[in-house]
């Protein structure tokens, strides 16, 4: 061996000590007893801010759901006759 490869790292330990100086990623979730809940329908519902309207959360979910029908209705292709 030369003497360089000496103090050199085999892949493996170097795969565990670049792994353990990663960052680990941490999501915090909110507290939903600190947020106000909309109900939108029986199955259904969403957390806001307690200062947040609530009709405009309800506009704004109805907004999206429409908008992700839509695009999935337009990506689908026509049946030839």
């Amino acid at each position: 061996m030369k003497s360089d490869e000496k103090n050199a790292i085999p892949i493996i330990e170097k795969s565990f000590y670049l792994r353990d100086q990663r960052k680990h990623l941490t999501f915090k979730t909110p507290d939903i007893q600190k947020m106000q809940e909309v109900i939108i329908d029986q199955r259904t519902k969403i957390y806001i801010a307690i200062d947040a309207d609530p009709e405009k959360a309800r506009s704004r979910y109805f907004n999206r759901l429409e908008a992700t029908s839509k695009l999935h209705m337009a990506s689908r292709k026509p049946v030839a006759t």
